[in-house]
C-alpha cells in the first residue's frame, strides 16, 4: 500500500474471471491464424535444417534453411498486417484495448500505473 492507501501493484493481480493460457492462446489463433502458422512453418523449417546438418546433407540443410527464411518472413509480414490493423492488442470481446498503464497521468506523456502520484509540474 502507498501513502494514499491505495494497492501499488493492484493493476499485476489477476482477476478470478481472467481466462487461462490456453483459452487466450486459442482465442488469439481464432482472431488471426497466419502468424501462428507461419511461427509453426519458421520452427519445423529450423528443427528439420539442423537435422540435415547434423547427417551432413548440406543440400537438403540449405533447402531447409530457405525456406525457413520465407517462413520466417511471411510471420513478419502477417504480424506487421495484424499490428496494422489492431488485432494484437484486444480483450475477451474482440474489443481493442487500452495498455496505457493506468488512470493517473500528468498532462503529455506516459500515463503512470495506478497509485503512483503525478511528477510535480515543471519536470
Amino acid at each position: 500500500m502507498n501513502q494514499e492507501g491505495r494497492d501499488v501493484f493492484a493493476y499485476l493481480k489477476k482477476e478470478k474471471d481472467e481466462e487461462s493460457f490456453a483459452g487466450k492462446a486459442w482465442r488469439k489463433f481464432k482472431q488471426d491464424p497466419l502468424v501462428p502458422t507461419f511461427f509453426g512453418l519458421t520452427c519445423m523449417a529450423l528443427v528439420g535444417g539442423l537435422r540435415a546438418m547434423n547427417r551432413g546433407d548440406s543440400k537438403r540443410s540449405n533447402l531447409f534453411m530457405r525456406y525457413r527464411v520465407i517462413a520466417q518472413s511471411g510471420c513478419i509480414v502477417a504480424l506487421a498486417y495484424a499490428g496494422y490493423n489492431g488485432r494484437l492488442i484486444t480483450d475477451r470481446d474482440g474489443k481493442r484495448t487500452n495498455r496505457s498503464g493506468g488512470g493517473i497521468s500528468s498532462g503529455p506523456g506516459p500515463a503512470m500505473p495506478p497509485g503512483i502520484p503525478p511528477l510535480p509540474p515543471g519536470e
